[in-house]
């Protein structure tokens, strides 16, 4: 007898008592693969719409332990100490699960739809409790936009509130297949125009704001979240320019998110450069300055 179909996608991350992305206490789901390449993002390690391993050079103790369980030669020993050569890695995982000092890290791991409700119903009592939920995020969930509306519709049977974090850049059919069986909506604008898009991310204004307009008008909860990202749109211009895109698209809720670093670390580990580790997060008084262009329109708030 043939077993029942059951949908697995590309996994980075999944991670208990999150505070940090909705209301309550909220398990986030992290999904592999974005449509975007942010040069700011501070999950670098879930862009590439495959598996990825993380080096964390400094947690090595060069045991060598990589060394004998890679099938690809992807580790050696040098005078003692350990070389990973990315380019004949395959990313197949086998030397994280026997490196003891979690130097290494497999970014996309395929789980099975059963996987991720477990790990989320494992914390029922503390989403009740909270009035918190789970969160699918990523990278860009909605590239799986299938798995996503089976887990989302599960969650609902359950009562668990089911936020989409999301940058928009797909197709508006990603949209309505997980629409019914989700309470809210994190959605992402990143530039303010097509050429600063295109330039910082590689997205497309056009489809992004057409897709933000056309889940509002479905009847949608939706919040914008709007990066402030030194010398990108962290000045009183810009800011104002996202004004008109916001009210055509019938935007209530608009949270901004100042700038961190704290990714630096991941994009070492995935051998990529990070063009903002030098930059400077904004200071207060700037957030609070540019708050104050999207107070009088809309229900706005900093997320520090």
């Amino acid at each position: 007898m043939d077993k029942p179909f059951e949908p697995t996608a590309l996994i980075s991350n999944m991670q208990h008592f999150s505070t940090g992305d909705g209301p309550g206490i909220r398990s986030t789901i992290f999904f592999q693969g974005c449509s975007l390449h942010c040069d700011w993002c501070h999950n670098p390690e879930t862009i590439p719409q495959q598996p990825i391993l993380l080096f964390y050079q400094q947690r090595c103790t060069s045991c060598g332990q990589c060394v004998k369980a890679c099938p690809f030669g992807a580790h050696s020993l040098r005078d003692g100490k350990h070389v990973f050569l990315r380019d004949q890695c395959r990313s197949c995982g086998d030397c994280v699960q026997v490196c003891p000092a979690d130097a290494l890290n497999l970014s996309g791991i395929r789980k099975t739809a059963q996987d991720v409700l477990d790990f989320i119903f494992e914390d029922l009592v503390f989403y009740q409790a909270s009035g918190g939920g789970v969160t699918l995020s990523g990278g860009e969930p909605l590239l799986q936009a299938d798995f996503c509306a089976y887990i989302a519709r599960r969650c609902q049977e359950k009562s668990v509130s089911v936020i989409i974090d999301t940058a928009g850049q797909v197709a508006y059919s990603a949209f309505t297949k997980v629409l019914p069986f989700t309470d809210h909506f994190y959605f992402d604008l990143k530039a303010d125009n097509q050429a600063a898009y295109r330039d910082k991310t590689g997205g497309d204004l056009l489809l992004i704001a057409g897709n933000l307009a056309r889940l509002i008008k479905d009847g949608a909860r939706v919040t914008v979240r709007i990066p402030i990202i030194p010398g990108h749109n962290d000045n009183t211009a810009s800011c104002r320019n996202f004004r008109p895109l916001l009210r055509e698209a019938g935007v209530r809720s608009v949270h901004l998110l100042p700038f961190h670093r704290l990714g630096s670390s991941k994009y070492v580990a995935t051998g990529s450069s990070y063009k903002y580790r030098d930059s400077v997060p904004p200071d207060r008084e700037k957030m609070f300055e540019l708050l104050q262009l999207f107070t009088p329109e809309f229900d706005a708030k900093i997320e520090w």
